[in-house]
């Protein structure tokens, strides 16, 4: 049985603690706060499933892409692309299980075996972008995803069905941290009426952590750059480094092979991200005007595969009819 310390009771965090628990090694989790909160847009490539069952409030098959406030693309899939999940009550309901907290800006102490950090971006040590997400209620429901890209930015307005009557609608850009004036304006011209239910903002990575070692999830960089997806990843990571510590291999080498696949992926949209901020504006509309004339490729983004691999099984999935129109 081994003696852990876990810092930071997010996606990774709490999972692995729990998973670790339950493996019957003995397990504390430090947190500065005992309820986790971090707004998003919550989410989730319909690929994954973790050990312990999130709740789907909503489930989302139809997508629509904006540029520049025309509307240039649209596909619905036969089955559930995307699931919107409770990733707040997930995360508490696994922080409940877990025996040993402690509460505050504590560190743990050097009795421990491992120390896992999971605190997410918050050493800010990489480049992040300031997202704002606001929960409103409306009268006019549609069951589509949107995502909005401004050509003069870097980044994407998002409006996500999240249960009947209640949409997920949030800002972030790179070039711009006041992400809650952009979406307040955004929402003022997007819905004749709604009512605001909620509002929280929230940096997200997209630049490398300075350090992987030790770190699980969104504290390693675990996030998506272009779409800023890390629930997914975050909770694999958790799954991966349980293993490492149970079957006693070495945690930083176990890591690096078993998250290949997710770090390359993360990477190709790194750097494609880094091309399009340094490309001008005529250039940023004809790629994104390609982009949206490619069934296969609008596909891989939304499940955050752009790689050949990734390509390939969109390719099929299409071949086979996965998308209706």
């Amino acid at each position: 049985m081994a003696k852990i310390a876990v810092v930071g009771g997010g996606v990774s965090g709490s999972l692995f603690a729990l998973i670790m628990q339950n493996k019957g090694h003995d397990v504390t989790l430090y947190d500065i706060k005992d309820n986790y909160f971090k707004p998003c847009g919550d989410v989730v490539p319909n690929v994954y499933s973790p050990p312990f069952p999130w709740s789907v409030k909503f489930r989302i098959k139809n997508f629509a892409f904006y540029l520049d406030g025309k509307r240039v693309y649209d596909v619905s899939y036969r089955t559930t692309k995307w699931i919107s999940i409770d990733k707040s009550g997930w995360i508490n309901s696994m922080r409940r299980e877990i025996k040993n907290q402690v509460i505050g800006n504590v560190k743990p102490g050097n009795d421990y075996d491992y120390v896992i950090d999971a605190k997410g971006p918050y050493d800010m040590d990489r480049d992040v972008v300031y997202t704002t997400r606001a929960m409103i209620r409306v009268e006019d429901f549609n069951d589509e995803a949107i995502l909005e890209f401004d050509s003069r930015y870097t980044g994407f307005y998002w409006i996500f069905p999240d249960s009947e009557n209640v949409y997920n609608v949030g800002a972030g850009f790179l070039e711009n941290k006041n992400s809650k004036a952009l979406l307040m304006d955004y929402l003022a011209k997007k819905f004749r009426s709604f009512s605001l239910e909620d509002v929280r903002g929230a940096p997200i990575s997209i630049g490398k952590a300075g350090n992987k070692s030790w770190r699980i999830g969104e504290s390693r960089g675990l996030v998506f750059p272009m779409s800023g997806e890390g629930i997914r990843p975050s909770s694999i990571s958790a799954e991966i480094a349980a293993k490492a510590i149970d079957r006693e291999k070495d945690f930083n080498s176990y890591m690096s092979k078993n998250l290949e696949t997710i770090e390359r992926r993360i990477e190709i949209q790194r750097t494609l991200l880094n091309i399009y901020v340094r490309t001008k504006l005529p250039l940023r509309r004809m790629l994104f005007n390609t982009f949206f004339k490619n069934d296969i490729l609008i596909d891989s983004f939304l499940e955050d595969k752009l790689d050949i691999n990734g390509i390939s099984e969109s390719l099929r999935l299409i071949k086979d009819g996965g998308i209706i129109r």
